[in-house]
């Protein structure tokens, strides 16, 4: 009798489970040493920072850093209190306001800054509260909502440079204790409460908010995390002690199967919507439990489309079959055609700017989802083979050539590009960048030979990674955030699928491409990326999906096959403009994953 193996050419697997599509989940962490509540949290999953809090007795000073597996002391800060706002990363957070319990009135205008080691004062604000959140970073932050004598709630608004602090339009809905993410000119504010819990939801734009879809368990004294097109929120109280994870696309939020394995309140945490951390609170109990939520794929036994496998639990022979469909569509085309361009924001929010013509140029352009509107005002620096990162509101452009390869560096505020005098260290074009206009990150490219130089954008100033690229190139596509990207294809001499994941400090080499290609785009983050059109050196259509371990060539092939294009969005939800298929084209498209993947049991009938 013939074979399965005989028939297909492979054996059919023994799991004792059916395999499922993707793991997401929280799981534990090491503990912090001061169990507390009510206390500040920034940074990423792998460089977390607690601070503050009530420890039962105390509003405490002590700070702590995470590692990715243990909490060690960090310098205290000067003044104790508890519900404090907190924006930044490990080694330059913010931190203002907040209820200081031995003062009266107890509300606080303080701010900190901590650079790493020690705690400095900052500039107060103007409105001193307890319990308002906070977004952006160190030296561009965002402070929101809040508490003021005796029982009153507010929305203020400040936006902090560094120094001092300036008011900003106010919250729609005045609140307290709710939780936050983004930057300051992309801000999500989310939950909290006015006399009962919230699920209240706005996005902020660098002037003023904007009401958006709520979350699906309404409460307050919660924590998230992430940017404001691709936010986590966690825990808090309903008032019942909750563990409930959403996640937020831009649009609306979608309750995640896994909760936090020990629900709470009063909780602090960050990171971002696909790696983040969770830390201190009430169970209702004091605690320093510390949770990281990861989506990645399930070792050895994912979904593929068309698995078969025997369940030995259930004695059955299932397979996994397609009820999911990928397809790029037409979009409106942009205004100029152009080659050689750099791209920013979402499939529906996008910007576009920079390339070639028959001449270099700085057009700007934007996307709705259906239009692109040409901005009058330009880059600063004309050029083409540039990189660019951010939101349409909030963009930063680099490096490229126009006469001779340049350093230049500039941010959009939805308006207005700004030049900043401090540019790359390395001027190149036919570079790659990721993350935000204030984490960015800038790799390979061409000086007058390829290279492999990273470096990492704080909003100001462009500092030299550590560790370059393995495998130096030009020409190639980039995805990701500033402590999570990914660099893909490009050119070497000859063509290459190169694939390399960068955490922070280091790269390390990926599975290829299955198709090498360079003057690729991309889009998404480094554990859902997507990479299409390219040159290999005909222009080329294909279109392949990374799971974070290796790359699957999608049915589903750009309708205009070109080279020199940019992209933006998000694996599921992607946008493609311009290129070049001689002629230049215009051409916009947007790529959309619908449906999902069934398991279904094999009978006989």
């Amino acid at each position: 009798m013939a074979e399965y193996k005989g028939i297909k050419g492979f054996k059919v697997q023994y799991l004792d489970q059916d395999p499922v599509p993707a793991v997401a989940g929280w799981s534990s962490g090491s503990n912090m040493a001061t169990a507390r509540n009510g206390l500040g949290g920034a940074g990423t999953q792998t460089a977390g920072l607690a601070f503050t809090g009530y420890n039962g007795t105390i509003d405490v000073t002590s700070t702590e850093e995470y590692d990715g597996s243990t909490w060690t002391a960090g310098g205290n800060m000067g003044t104790g209190r508890r519900f404090v706002t907190r924006s930044g990363t490990q080694t330059a957070a913010l931190a203002a306001g907040g209820y200081d319990a031995p003062t009266y009135p107890p509300y606080s205008a303080a701010t900190e800054e901590y650079d790493g080691s020690t705690w400095t004062a900052g500039g107060l604000l103007n409105t001193a509260r307890s319990g308002a959140q906070g977004a952006g970073t160190q030296t561009v932050g965002l402070a929101f909502g809040g508490a003021l004598p005796p029982n009153a709630k507010t929305g203020a608004t400040e936006e902090y440079n560094g120094t001092s602090w300036t008011n900003s339009n106010p919250l729609n809905t005045v609140r307290q204790t709710l939780g936050g993410a983004g930057i300051q000119t992309a801000a999500l504010a989310f939950g909290g409460e006015v006399t009962t819990a919230l699920s209240a939801t706005e996005e902020y734009d660098g002037n003023s908010w904007s009401n958006s879809n709520p979350l699906n368990t309404t409460r307050t004294t919660l924590a998230g995390g992430g940017i404001q097109t691709a936010a986590l929120a966690f825990g808090g109280s309903t008032p019942a002690v909750t563990g409930a994870t959403e996640s937020y696309d831009g649009n609306s939020w979608t309750t995640l199967s896994a909760s936090l394995t020990t629900a709470r309140t009063q909780l602090a945490g960050d990171g971002t919507q696909t790696a983040a951390l969770a830390f201190g609170g009430n169970t209702p109990s004091l605690t320093g439990a510390t949770e990281e939520y990861t989506v990645y794929g399930q070792p050895n036994t994912f979904q593929n489309v068309g698995q078969v496998w025997y369940n030995g639990t259930t004695k059955e022979l299932k397979f996994t079959d397609e009820t999911f469909s990928s397809a790029w569509a037409t979009g409106g085309n942009l205004g100029t055609a152009r080659r050689g361009l750099a791209g920013a924001g979402t499939q529906t929010e996008a910007l576009a700017f920079g390339g070639r013509t028959t001449v270099d140029v700085g057009s700007t352009e934007e996307y709705d989802g259906s239009t692109w509107t040409a901005n009058p005002t330009g880059l600063n620096t004309v050029r083409r083979f540039l990189a660019g990162c951010g939101t349409q509101t909030a963009a930063l452009a680099f490096g490229g050539t126009s006469t001779a390869n340049t350093d230049a560096t500039e941010e959009y505020d939805g308006s207005t590009w700004t030049s900043n005098p401090t540019g790359l260290n390395t001027a190149r074009s036919q570079i790659a960048g990721c993350g935000i206009q204030t984490a960015a990150l800038a790799f390979g490219g061409n000086t007058t030979t390829a290279t492999g130089a990273t470096e990492e954008y704080d909003g100001s100033t462009w500092t030299t990674s550590p560790g370059s690229l393995n495998t130096a190139r030009i020409a190639l596509g980039g995805a990701g955030t500033q402590t999570a990207a990914l660099a893909f294809g490009g050119e070497i001499a000859p063509i290459t699928g190169a694939t390399e994941e960068y955490n922070g400090a280091t790269w390390t080499s990926s599975n290829s491409l299955n198709t090498a290609r360079q003057q690729i785009a991309g889009a998404g983050i480094q554990t859902a990326a997507l990479a299409f059109g390219g040159e290999g050196p005909p222009p080329l259509s294909a279109t392949e999906e990374y799971d974070g371990n290796s790359w699957t060539t999608s049915p589903a092939s750009l309708n205009t096959a070109r080279t020199g294009l940019a992209g933006a969005g998000t694996q599921p939800a992607a946008l493609a403009f311009g290129g070049e298929i001689a002629p230049i084209t215009n051409a916009t498209e947007e790529f959309t994953i619908t449906g999902t993947k069934n398991i279904k049991t094999i009978t006989v009938s």
